[in-house]
This record gives C-alpha cells, structure tokens and sequence, in this order.
C-alpha cells in the first residue's frame, strides 16, 4: 500500500508554462482598455465635437458597459465555453470594436465600437484572473503569490504606458486618432494572438 507521504506530489518552483502568455495578454489588453479610456472624452469634444456632458455621459456607459458584462462571460464561461474559448472569442470582439472605433466617421460607428469593446472587455473579465489560479497544482501553489504579483505589475505597466502615449498620439497633427485608437487595437490584436499561442500550455478547467 502506498503511504500519504509516497503519495504526495513532488514540489517544485518551476512556475506554469502557461503563465507567461497570460502576463503578456493582460499587459497588452489593459494597455488597450485604459488607452482608449484615457482619450475618448477628449476625441468626441475636440473632433466629434460633442458637448462636454455628452461626451463624458458616453464614457461613463462605455465604463458601466465594462463593469456589467462580466456578468455575461462568467455565465458563458462556466456553462458553455470554458474559460481559454471564451477569453478568445471575447477578445475577438474586443479586437473589431477597437478598430471600428479608430476607423469612426461618425456617433454611430463610434458608439457602436464602444460597445463591442465593452461586450469584449467585460466578457474576459471574469475569466483571466481565475486562469491564472487554474494554472497551478498543490505541487506548486506555493508561487501563486508570485504569479499574481507579475499580473498586477503587468496591468499596472500597460496601463501607465498607454496613457501616456495614447494622449500623445491623439494630439499629433502628424497621427490623430486612427493612430491613437489603432495603437490600443494592434496591442488587443497582439493581446489575443499571444494568448492563442498558448493554447497547449495551459491548463484547462472545463465548463
């Protein structure tokens, strides 16, 4: 008979494969979420030329939008997807609505960007930070505290460079908001194919 002891798994500090792709998916994801935040008040007065109360009116339901959703991914994650499908496939969506909104002529195509990027957003909420969680074993839930160290700093990271440079973009005669809005799109972009890419090395807690 095997004794409890023989029985236990074998400890290691080797941290998941699979933690590395989701540090770099979220550093490029809030880069975007607090890059396009950081300017849309400000490109809706200075080229939509919407009232100050407009403007600021839409920001706060493109952030109530972000904040409701998660609601949505966690039903879609726990019962049919599971989490890596719905990340990607929320992320797919989030990726469209940035692009849609730095490509806008106008209110309508704006709003409607703004809502797929909240759909988007709101949809991985609920998923990334418990993904990291389902990485780890009792043979290494020792560098939990580490990991989740490197995914705040990361959102942290993302989050200070984008607004300080997306401001930037918008401002430039030479760029204006296509770059602007673009920048944060191509980081969603590369956010989503990062987190592809590392299909094979997570663990998977099914639906």
């Amino acid at each position: 008979m095997t004794s409890p002891a023989a029985a236990a798994p074998v400890r290691t500090d080797k941290m998941p494969a699979g933690i590395p792709f989701i540090i770099a998916n979220e550093f490029a994801e809030r880069f975007c979420f607090y890059g396009v935040n950081a300017i849309l008040v400000q490109y809706m007065i200075q080229f939509l030329h919407f009232g100050d109360a407009k403007a600021q009116t839409w920001q706060a339901l493109f952030k109530a939008g972000a904040y409701f959703f998660p609601l949505l991914g966690a039903v879609v994650s726990d019962v049919f997807l599971a989490k890596f499908r719905t990340i990607i496939s929320f992320s797919i969506v989030y990726v469209i609505g940035c692009f849609m909104i730095a490509f806008s002529t106008g209110e309508a195509s704006m709003v409607l960007g703004m809502l797929l990027m909240a759909f988007g957003t709101g949809g991985i909420k609920p998923c990334v930070s418990t993904n990291v969680g389902d990485q780890f074993t009792s043979a290494n839930a020792h560098l939990i505290e580490r990991a989740f160290s490197y995914f705040y700093l990361a959102i942290n990271i993302g989050s200070a460079f984008s607004i300080y440079f997306c401001p930037v973009l918008l401002a430039d005669p030479e760029y204006g908001p296509r770059y602007a809005f673009g920048m944060p799109g191509v980081m969603m972009a590369f956010a989503t194919l990062v987190f592809w890419l590392g299909r094979s090395k997570f663990a998977v807690v099914p639906a």
